[in-house]
């Protein structure tokens, strides 16, 4: 079997996903701003970014707090979810991450954005990025062929298993610390499935964790971290999304800022 970390680099989000989600996960980004932040998300004020490459803290929370929420990523995936965060701006925008932290417990940020804008101005940080990532999913009983997608795998006869699919989001949000502002928000969708047995067997095949047809499957190399697989492929795939409409956003944050204040 393949290692997860080995076949995890690179790929692309499907990108009908976004519209078929119709509000789920739920966003969970306005949880953690205040009131007052949510209004003025849009209305960027001026001077509060400049050009060139910025200095910034990075806060990562794994957010489980919906109702129809999927289970917390294991620390091994969150961990790796977080230096993809970081890999993933250092490259698509001109954002130099200096400090990192994982939020363990995310409700104790519930409507308290005080306390990472407060991380920020000990860590003399100018900007904060706050990323939180969610998901929500699915399990169904199914049938598989005995060989997997292989020619001729129905001929051999089907097993019992079950089918479960995640859909992850991966929300971004840059803050100006010292004022508190949303400068720029943004999010990345992205979905994937997770085929067991009923009963495990040794297999080469199963469990298999897939995200399209174009990316190669991912072979969970324990049985008992085949969900977790899953959750990480989704919630890595929807990071890069994420990152993706940030670095499409950037050129009119700059724009924006630069504008006379109707003010």
């Amino acid at each position: 079997m393949r290692p997860f970390g080995l076949v995890m680099t690179g790929g692309l989000v499907l990108v009908c996903a976004v519209g078929c989600t119709d509000g789920w996960p739920q966003a969970r980004l306005d949880v953690y701003l205040s009131p007052q932040q949510i209004q003025e998300t849009r209305v960027s004020p001026v001077g509060e970014i400049r050009e060139g490459p910025i200095t910034a803290g990075l806060w990562v929370l794994n957010d489980t707090g919906a109702p129809d929420s999927a289970p917390k990523l294991s620390e091994a995936s969150f961990a790796a979810l977080t230096e993809h965060v970081q890999s993933q701006l250092i490259h698509s925008v001109p954002i130099e991450v200096v400090r990192i932290t994982r939020a363990p417990n995310p409700a104790t940020l519930r409507s308290n954005f005080a306390m990472p804008l407060q991380w920020g101005k000990e860590h003399q940080v100018d900007y904060l990025i706050m990323a939180i990532l969610s998901s929500t999913e699915i399990e169904v009983p199914e049938r598989f062929p005995w060989r997997g997608s292989s020619p001729g795998a129905i001929g051999r006869g089907l097993l019992s298993g079950y089918r479960a699919e995640n859909l992850a989001l991966a929300e971004l949000a840059l803050v100006n610390v010292l004022t508190g502002h949303v400068l720029v928000r943004v999010n990345g969708y992205a979905w994937a499935s997770l085929d067991r047995l009923d009963m495990p067997l040794e297999s080469n095949v199963y469990p298999v964790v897939r995200r399209n047809l174009e990316d190669p499957p991912v072979y969970p190399e324990k049985e008992e971290d085949a969900h977790d697989v899953m959750r990480a492929v989704a919630g890595h795939d929807a990071v890069n999304q994420a990152v993706m409409r940030l670095k499409a956003a950037w050129p009119e944050v700059l724009r924006t800022v630069a504008a006379p204040s109707d003010n």
